[in-house]
């Protein structure tokens, strides 16, 4: 943004004639205003959020320094050669006009409009100063921490040792007293995500993920399944989609982006400013302001798998983990007030923290608070969270004016195999976006209120529940997938090509039966075929000749154990159905014969 500031004994414009077709509707009148500080602004291409605050800093300090009471808000588009959308920069002039009258007596000169204009310069040594302001940093704020224990004690943080677990003093360490994990270099899950076909796209920016099919069956069932969670709350959950790009001239998704922070990734299309939504809120949320919403519809969800863009710095990306685009299975929950949504908060809590154990693995909790008062009153609710995870949590709270639209945002961390907290789940108690947004419910009383906003992403982004399974499986001596999630659950090798029928009958009924099997009838060696599957992942490994044929019965071996067992085919298929059941089934992603398959 470019100012000019002209301190005037009087000022003088009138209206005369439009310059563009939005123009603002107003009266073709001469105005005067005495002894006034004028600011000629002009709103540029690349002006995000924040910007007005920085203006707002400059009008200050100069009109301090001018001894300026009356303040005149003059668009004056001449000052750059690179201006700003309209919509924009009309946005941008009324937040500043709203800013400014906080402390100043304000007139704003009409945007869009050819004006004639007379002015006098006081002409003193400050009278006539030029700015070029940019978007201020985000303030950093001042957090204090604490750590709340099952039985009710709060610790101070550098009271906390190894009593509670590695895990959570590791969350400590970094959380509250900034000390880094010593981890260094490449993951070994890495590997592990690029032998499943999920890498880098070379092609696109950096921080942008691809998955070839065996990846890509990964990327599918695990969304799938999230909607699976989303659908067993016991509540309607109401599956929606819609665009990702949004405009900053819209003064609700404006506002959002100020407050999410200095992660924006914008695109200009145009001449109009946009944003890349950063989680399904802003669609899901333009959706239900349009819903005719009654209290008796309370509560219920909204659900979308969203791709979602964070502008993260190139030397912090990790696949997987930390990347520019991802994908959100974001579950939004009405709520009538807040003691409902604090009885769902304890719901998603408890389902956040049960898949988690599906994995095998534990989460230690961080507890972002914007208020004490909340806390305080409300510390048997605390409890409750504390009791149900078993061990102690980090609370964080964040200065009363904050301004955040939240006021509990629980963050769920592993600790991975670096020995680094890793964020995954997700829960907050949203209490300003429904306003923000226009979201409305007739009450019984037959008033409209805002309903209270639960955000969760019960197993985190696809992509970072896939990083916490690779993270998981690594520890093994022999590593293999959740069954569910294992793209072949059967390999079926044959001892010659005189088997390859009967392999085809096997494997025919095992996708009928909801397993998915494929068949190695490549020129190798039943050894080598074998050390293959191994290679492959695959959880059962059979080997099929003669006398699988006569007997019926099939030789499973399994990769997790190394051993052998001896089954029918319903025995296997009732042992994979009965380990994934509660799972989503997607059918064998590649052919089932391997000689069939490129080589991706």
């Amino acid at each position: 943004m470019r100012l000019l500031f002209i301190h005037s004994d009087f000022l003088e414009f009138e209206p005369v004639s439009r310059a563009i077709e939005d123009a603002e509707e107003v009266e073709k009148a001469r105005k005067r205003v005495e002894d006034c500080l004028v600011v000629f602004l002009a709103v540029e291409e690349g002006d995000g959020p924040g910007i007005e605050e920085s203006a707002v800093e400059e009008i200050r300090n100069v009109a301090s320094k001018v001894g300026a009471e009356r303040i005149v808000l003059y668009p004056f588009v001449h000052l750059t050669q690179e201006p700003a959308d309209p919509d924009l920069a009309k946005t941008v002039l009324n937040n500043l006009e709203k800013r400014v009258k906080e402390d100043f007596e304000v007139v704003r000169a009409p945007f869009g409009w050819y004006k004639s204009f007379t002015l006098r310069c006081k002409g003193h040594p400050l009278a006539e100063l030029s700015r070029k302001v940019v978007p201020s940093p985000r303030r950093s704020l001042k957090k204090e921490f604490a750590v709340l224990t099952p039985d009710g004690r709060i610790l101070k943080p550098e009271e906390v040792g190894n009593e509670f677990g590695e895990d959570f003093r590791i969350l400590v360490e970094k959380e509250a007293l900034g000390k880094e994990s010593p981890g260094g270099g490449e993951p070994e899950y890495i590997k592990y995500c690029k032998k499943f076909g999920i890498d880098w796209e070379p092609m696109s920016d950096v921080g942008h993920m691809r998955f070839n099919p065996v990846g890509n069956f990964l990327f599918e069932a695990v969304s799938e399944y999230s909607w699976k969670l989303a659908e067993s709350l016991g509540i309607h959950v109401y599956r929606v989609r819609g665009t990702n790009l949004f405009s900053l001239k819209e003064k609700p998704v404006r506002e959002h982006a100020e407050l999410f922070g200095d992660r924006l990734y914008q695109m200009k299309v145009g001449s109009k400013n946009f944003v890349f939504r950063y989680a399904a809120c802003h669609q899901q949320f333009s959706i239900l302001g349009s819903w005719g919403i009654s209290h008796r519809h309370l509560p219920f969800g909204v659900f979308e798998v969203a791709d979602a863009y964070r502008y993260e710095q190139s030397g912090e990306l990790l696949l997987c983990f930390r990347t520019r685009k991802l994908h959100m299975p974001d579950l939004h929950v009405l709520c009538r007030d807040l003691d409902e949504a604090m009885e769902w908060f304890l719901r998603l809590h408890e389902k956040i923290y049960g898949e988690i154990r599906k994995l095998g693995r534990d989460y230690v909790s961080l507890y972002n608070l914007t208020s004490r008062e909340f806390f305080e009153k409300n510390r048997e609710f605390f409890e409750k969270l504390v009791e149900l995870e078993g061990k102690p949590v980090l609370l964080c709270f964040y200065p009363e004016d904050a301004n955040f639209y939240w006021i509990l945002n629980i963050e769920y961390h592993i600790i991975d195999s670096m020995g680094r907290p890793r964020e995954i789940g997700t829960v907050q108690i949203d209490v300003g976006n429904a306003e923000r947004f226009g979201i409305k419910f007739t009450d019984r009383d037959n008033t409209q209120k805002h309903p209270v906003i639960l955000h969760t992403a019960i197993i985190g982004t696809v992509e970072r529940y896939l990083y916490t399974v690779f993270d998981t499986v690594l520890r093994e001596r022999n590593p293999v997938l959740p069954l569910w999630l294992s793209p072949v659950q059967v390999r079926l090798c044959p001892v010659n090509d005189s088997f390859l029928g009967f392999c085809e009958e096997i494997a025919k009924r095992l996708a009928e039966s909801g397993v998915r099997a494929d068949i190695d009838d490549r020129k190798e060696s039943v050894q080598k075929k074998i050390r293959n599957a191994e290679v492959d992942w695959v959880p059962f490994t059979v080997v099929v000749g003669e006398r699988e044929r006569k007997s019926g019965k099939l030789s499973v071996r399994f990769r997790k154990t190394g051993e052998v067992k001896e089954m029918s085919e319903d025995e296997l298929v009732r042992m994979i159905k009965s380990e994934t059941e509660g799972y989503p089934f997607k059918p064998l992603p590649v052919p089932v014969r391997l000689s069939e398959r490129p080589k991706f």
